[in-house]
C-alpha cells in the first residue's frame, strides 16, 4: 500500500509499505528520504502518535494514508536570566528641609518682605515661589523661565 507523509515546511512524501511494517521500520525508511533523524521524530496519524512496536494495520492506516513527521523539540523551558552589566542606578532621595519657609520671606521690623519672585502666570497664581538659578530665574510648577538682561542681576 501506498502511503504519504508531511515533514517540515509542507513537503510531502510518498513510500510503498506492507500493512505489516512496524512503526519502528517506517521511521528508519522516513528518516532516510526527509533527513530527520530517528530519535527527533514524532509521527502522528489522525488524533494520536504512534507507538515504535505497533504495525501500520494495528494503528488503524490504510491505503493512500497521510502521516505527520516533526521534529521533537526543547519546550517549556524557564527563560535565562538576565545578566547585568552595570550597577544599578541610585536613585535621588528627597532631602527635607527644616523652617525652609525663612527662605522665601524675612521679616523687616513690622515688614514682612518676600524673598524669592513670585510667579506671573495665571496657571500657578499667588503663593508659587521662582527658583533662584545662577543664570536664570524659573518656575518648578509651569516652567516659565526668565533670564536676565546685562543690567540686571538673577536675584530677586
Amino acid at each position: 500500500m501506498q502511503i504519504f507523509f508531511r515533514y517540515g515546511l509542507g513537503n510531502t512524501g510518498s513510500l510503498e509499505v506492507a500493512p505489516t511494517m512496524s512503526v519502528e521500520e517506517l521511521r528508519h525508511m522516513i528518516s532516510e528520504l526527509s533527513g530527520i533523524p530517528i530519535d527527533s521524530q514524532c509521527i502522528s496519524y489522525g488524533f494520536g502518535t504512534l507507538d515504535l512496536f505497533e504495525t501500520l494495520e494495528q494503528a488503524g492506516i490504510s491505503d493512500y494514508s497521510t502521516l505527520y513527521v516533526s521534529e521533537a523539540v526543547l519546550g517549556g523551558a524557564k527563560k535565562k536570566k538576565k545578566n547585568f552589566t552595570k550597577p544599578k542606578k541610585i536613585k535621588h532621595k528627597k532631602k527635607k528641609v527644616k523652617l525652609a519657609v525663612l527662605k522665601y520671606y524675612k521679616v523687616d521690623g513690622d515688614k514682612v518682605v518676600k524673598l524669592r519672585r513670585e510667579c506671573p502666570a495665571e496657571t500657578c497664581g499667588a503663593g508659587v515661589f521662582m527658583a533662584q538659578h545662577f543664570n536664570r530665574t524659573s518656575c518648578g510648577r509651569c516652567g516659565l523661565t526668565y533670564f536676565p538682561t546685562k543690567g540686571d542681576e538673577c536675584k530677586n
